[in-house]
């Protein structure tokens, strides 16, 4: 089995792959402070456990927008396991030519997603189409890929979540109000108006990005949806052509089978 990791802000995902096929999900939320605090390999490896109980994984990919989170992770994959252990980064092997001016600062979790997006939609598609890999969690986030195999770049925005947080801690008296879509636009309290304002400007907002992405292409693009928020857009945003719920770890395996380990496991 290939394991792969993606470790976002607030929580972290697993993925067990036997070759091309994703057989097992799991997930680790690290708000929990034995997971973040100093020390924290003996946490992670009591957190991964019970999904890596009596697997022999052979190779692990890692995916993480928080670097310190991650060595906790890693450590414990190193206890775990006997497997070499890959971290995602732009320098790798990729199946498309990066011409992003800062790769350095470029998410892995976005390179992965737009891996394999690609991978799966455009690469081999005949005729080849541009593709845009939405991920819509805490942020959302359009990523381009040109029909010649070139990574543009893309688009980030908040999510729902980060938009209620900024509309509650910088006012006075506005309220928190559930994150579900409204019976109608015009919001008849506060509430209702605030709910409003952050599902269907949130919603208006990926489709008005996504018109002006396409608009910028050599031909209409594939869109492929993942994230928390996806199914909310698939309903809503007619553009989106793919919802794929795991789309970050299979870009990590994509990027894993481009990549062979350097060295054979121990």
């Amino acid at each position: 089995m290939w394991l792969a990791l993606d470790i976002g802000n607030s929580a972290a995902k697993g993925g067990l792959y036997a070759g091309t096929t994703l057989e097992h999900v799991f997930h680790v939320d690290h708000h929990q402070s034995a997971l973040r605090a100093d020390g924290a390999d003996a946490a992670w490896a009591r957190a991964l456990q019970p999904a890596l109980d009596g697997i022999a994984v052979e190779r692990v990919g890692v995916a993480s927008v928080v670097p310190t989170v991650a060595a906790h992770a890693t450590a414990a994959l190193e206890r775990l396991t006997e497997a070499p252990i890959e971290s995602i980064r732009p320098t790798m092997r990729l199946p498309f030519t990066l011409a992003y001016r800062t790769p350095d600062t470029l998410g892995v979790d976005r390179l992965a997603a737009a891996a394999a997006a690609w991978t799966a939609y455009g690469a081999d598609a005949a005729p080849t189409r541009p593709v845009v890999a939405i991920d819509a969690g805490t942020a959302v986030t359009l990523d381009v890929i040109t029909r010649d195999g070139v990574y543009e770049g893309g688009v980030i925005g908040p999510g729902p979540a980060l938009l209620r947080r900024a509309l509650h801690d910088g006012t006075a008296q506005l309220p928190t109000v559930p994150l579900t879509w409204p019976d109608r636009v015009i919001g008849r309290s506060t509430g209702d108006g605030l709910q409003s304002g952050i599902m269907i400007g949130f919603v208006e907002s990926v489709r008005g990005l996504l018109s002006q992405v396409a608009s910028t292409l050599d031909g209409a693009p594939v869109v492929v949806a993942t994230g928390g928020w996806r199914d909310l857009l698939a309903r809503r945003v007619d553009a989106i052509d793919h919802i794929r719920p795991h789309l970050v770890l299979d870009g990590i395996r994509v990027l894993m089978e481009l990549n062979p380990p350097e060295t054979p496991p121990h």
